[in-house]
């Protein structure tokens, strides 16, 4: 007869005196089958919620974006690339951020519920503040949603026009970001617009200094 100590079962796959000890790997694997649940359901959610189609579910754009986004050449153009509302109004490189605008995002539903912009009227009244709105974000993250796609390191300025190239090339040394110039491309411009974005410039430039 061997005198060889007996090897000891693992104590890890060994089945727990106590019964309640099961509940624990029981219930770590309940709440990793939760947790997957939850994030793909809020991915899923997130992602059908940041469609073009979902966008235009509300009255307002359906009626007076929609017609203006169809004009445009991010709809339609030579190189048949098409941006859609996501692509300008999201955040694309920050799960974490984009939950958290899509939430406040969500906040715009109460007005639109009230009737704030149901009539022609009514949208064109409050199309400047909404411009501005944007056009504040966008010279506040330096055009990052527009970075996306566009860049300035990606730009052949050769293959530009003459004046497209000499105004990039510009842009790009002197530290300007896309809404500077660009604005008005897919909604139509509120009145006075190049006084909102130099309102907007002196604000962040007096933010600056202080």
């Amino acid at each position: 007869m061997s005198d060889e100590p007996q090897k000891q079962p693992s104590r890890l796959w060994s089945i727990p005196k106590a019964r309640w000890r099961l509940g624990i790997p029981l219930g770590a694997l309940l709440a990793f089958g939760l947790g997957a649940v939850a994030l793909g359901t809020t991915n899923y959610v997130l992602h059908e919620t940041s469609t073009t189609e979902f966008c235009f579910t509300c009255h307002s754009h359906e009626m007076f974006i929609k017609p203006e986004y169809e004009a445009s050449s991010h709809f339609s153009n030579a190189a048949g690339v098409r941006a859609e509302c996501a692509d300008c109004h999201l955040p694309h490189d920050n799960w974490f951020e984009l939950v958290w605008t899509k939430a406040v995002v969500s906040l715009d539903i109460i007005p639109e519920m009230r009737g704030k912009l149901d009539t022609a009227e009514k949208y064109e009244s409050h199309r400047a503040e909404m411009a501005e709105a944007v056009w504040r974000q966008f010279k506040e993250n330096d055009s990052k949603f527009c970075r996306s796609c566009h860049s300035f390191d990606a730009m052949n300025f050769e293959e530009q026009e003459r004046q497209a190239a000499r105004r990039h090339s510009r842009a790009a040394e002197q530290g300007k970001t896309c809404i500077d110039c660009h604005y008005g491309i897919v909604h139509a411009e509120p009145e006075g617009a190049g006084d909102i974005l130099d309102r907007i410039d002196a604000e962040m430039t007096a933010e600056t200094a202080d």
